[in-house]
């Protein structure tokens, strides 16, 4: 386990000590993104108007939202990967398949030049038995 980090950060013009196990540039980023949230609802209409006890309410709010849209958008992207994944098993599958069709073919292919090339043997032997009988027909009738 790493030591805790005890980083000065400033947020909203206050300097405060946090303390965590993130790095000293995470806290930092942090104490940033918070910054950039004051400053959001300090620009906003009626920012200027707010009080401390509001201002803090709206930040909460703010990054709630925040933090539940990127939750959503994680589980958007999960469900996608998700899709994705069923997708390719369902392509794996299918080129299972494919090969399996592929291998029968490549079988059926060499049994019928199996069975052609001894055809055309027979067809050979055959050839050369009617040459033979017609050589032998032709010797007798002379």
């Amino acid at each position: 386990m790493s030591p805790k980090n005890n980083t000065k950060v400033i947020i909203g013009g206050n300097v405060y000590t946090l303390s965590g196990n993130e790095s000293e540039e995470y806290i930092q980023r942090v104490a940033l993104y918070i910054n950039n949230k004051l400053d959001e609802l300090k620009a906003s209409e009626n920012g200027q108007f707010l009080n401390t006890r509001l201002m803090s309410i709206l930040l909460a709010i703010n990054i709630a939202d925040d933090y539940f849209k990127a939750k959503e958008d994680t589980n958007d992207i999960n469900k996608s990967f998700k899709l994705k994944d069923e997708l390719i098993q369902q392509k794996e599958l299918e080129i299972e398949e494919l090969n399996k069709t592929i291998h029968k073919l490549e079988k059926e292919k060499a049994e019928l030049i199996e069975r052609a090339d001894k055809f055309q043997e027979d067809m050979e032997n055959y050839k050369a038995e009617l040459d033979e009988y017609i050589e032998t027909f032709d010797l007798e009738n002379e």
